[in-house]
């Protein structure tokens, strides 16, 4: 069976970091995950391991309201820089159902996909076949 090596979950809320990652494991389809309450966090993680793939995650899911570096910040740094990776899916993981940030979510070519929290189970596991077929 195929396995997603490394994901990340870029999230303030704590009962969402809890929740993902509990999904996330009962699939059995993951190797490592990792986590982050901000977007500053993640991105000095990022870029400090920029060089080393197996330390970059393979599937993002990113909250876009948080402290400090906020989701759109946080994906404007990012775009910003290039990593030692082939493949970087992100997700946007967010209880904002404004037609902004979804006309915005637009505007990023690597953005896979947009969910509305809370997201179920079936959603997230959506996402790991849909990464895992490719």
């Amino acid at each position: 069976m195929k396995n997603i090596p490394l994901v990340s979950i870029i999230d303030d809320d704590k009962f969402f970091q809890f929740n993902t990652r509990l999904i996330l494991e009962s699939t059995g389809q993951i190797d490592n995950i990792l986590q982050f309450s901000d977007g500053e966090e993640a991105i000095k993680y990022f870029l400090e391991h920029k060089d080393n793939k197996d330390k970059i995650p393979d599937l993002i899911f990113l909250d876009l309201n948080m402290p400090y570096l906020d989701g759109w910040q946080f994906l404007d740094e990012f775009m910003a820089n290039s990593f030692n990776k082939n493949k970087i899916t992100i997700y946007i993981c967010t209880s904002s159902n404004r037609k902004l940030d979804q006309e915005r979510f637009a505007t990023y070519q690597k953005l896979k996909g947009f969910l509305i929290k809370p997201m179920s189970k079936l959603d997230v596991i959506n996402v790991i076949n849909e990464e895992l077929k490719v």
